[in-house]
């Protein structure tokens, strides 16, 4: 979990002229993201709102039953 506190990450995304996503950003583009900086997540720990549109955001990654941390994160346009 220290290993992850600190941590912020942006996300590209296709979007239309107003903003909004082609599809969402979903759990496996977190963890990708994150695999990008050296931090091996499996994706089915990791947990987040629906994200349709550019903004900021935070993922929530559980690493176990009692350790939960929060991850920043930027959808940005492509």
């Amino acid at each position: 979990a220290a290993a992850l506190e600190g941590v912020k990450l942006t996300i590209g995304a296709k979007t239309s002229s107003t903003g909004t996503i082609f599809g969402s950003v979903n759990s496996i583009q977190i963890a990708e993201a994150l695999e990008k900086l050296g931090h091996n997540v499996d994706r089915k720990l990791i947990s987040l709102e629906a994200v349709k549109e550019v903004g900021s955001y935070t993922a929530t990654i559980r690493l176990h039953r009692d350790v939960t941390v929060e991850v920043p994160f930027e959808v940005v346009a492509e």
